[in-house]
């Protein structure tokens, strides 16, 4: 993964703004990103993780990194990545994880809301930070992400991140909270497809689905339409066995001026 990314990382932040002055550049601002990205990709937590994976793996970023002065120390990756300009850095990821976005048709995108670990203020009376983010387990990546602001709540969040995607052939799941007319009109503008959870918060369409797939065992699951998928996983020492019944959504769920959608159930 990390081979076929470098040359891609190199191209899309090469024009960064280094905020050093000329005479105290040791390395390379390319080189120090390269090997934070790397580092990250691979499970760093910290500076001192990426100075360590840096060092551990200095021969093979020798091979398209120059590395004059050998791997930065930690202290130096924290000095300089403090000081970058974030807006630019992380103009500059967009770009990068936008040359995975043909890498995502037909896989699946979840957007799921994180709350930031120690990223709250007491005394300043600041809030955990809280991030809504777009995850593509396949590619195991984070492709976006936009905070969550402190007087709102994550259903106005998912407009801006979707903005920020390219997500044609897609399919984008999420949550209850976000069973929306206008979030999954949202994600059909953006050429992708949805798949939404649907609970009691949004109970006569809850009881119209759950009636659906009622209707459907009492005849055996022979019905017109439906189909049927099961998987098996291993994990956790234990074996799991899911079931998945698929129907078209009837008649009476669907919207005259929106296109067909199915509904999912598991059993």
């Amino acid at each position: 993964m990390i081979i076929s990314t470098t040359p891609v990382i190199l191209s899309h932040f090469e024009d960064l703004t280094d905020p050093r002055m000329e005479r105290t550049k040791r390395h390379l601002l390319i080189d120090m990103v390269a090997i934070a990205l790397c580092a990250a990709i691979c499970g760093a937590e910290g500076w001192a993780d990426v100075e360590r994976f840096g060092k551990k793996k200095r021969e093979w970023f020798a091979r398209f990194l120059e590395l004059p002065n050998g791997i930065p120390a930690h202290d130096t990756f924290g000095r300089v990545f403090a000081r970058l300009d974030s807006s630019e850095f992380y103009a500059c990821l967009q770009r990068w994880i936008r040359s995975f976005n043909q890498a995502v048709s037909d896989h699946g995108v979840r957007l799921d809301g994180k709350t930031l670990r120690h990223s709250f203020d007491t005394a300043a009376g600041k809030d955990a930070l809280h991030l809504l983010n777009a995850w593509s387990s396949d590619l195991q990546v984070c492709l976006g992400q936009v905070a969550v602001a402190e007087d709102s709540n994550e259903i106005t969040a998912v407009p801006k991140l979707l903005d920020l995607l390219e997500l044609t052939g897609a399919v984008v799941t999420l949550d209850a909270m976000h069973c929306q007319k206008e979030t999954a009109q949202a994600i059909c503008d953006k050429g992708a497809d949805y798949v939404l959870t649907v609970k009691g918060n949004q109970p006569t369409l809850h009881e119209q689905i759950q009636k659906c797939f009622e209707d459907a065992g009492d005849k055996d699951y022979n019905v017109p339409g439906l189909r049927r998928l099961e998987k098996t996983e291993h994990g956790h020492g234990r074996i799991e066995r899911r079931e998945y019944y698929v129907l078209p959504a009837p008649k009476s769920l669907r919207d005259a001026r929106r296109r067909q959608r199915r509904a999912i159930g598991p059993s």
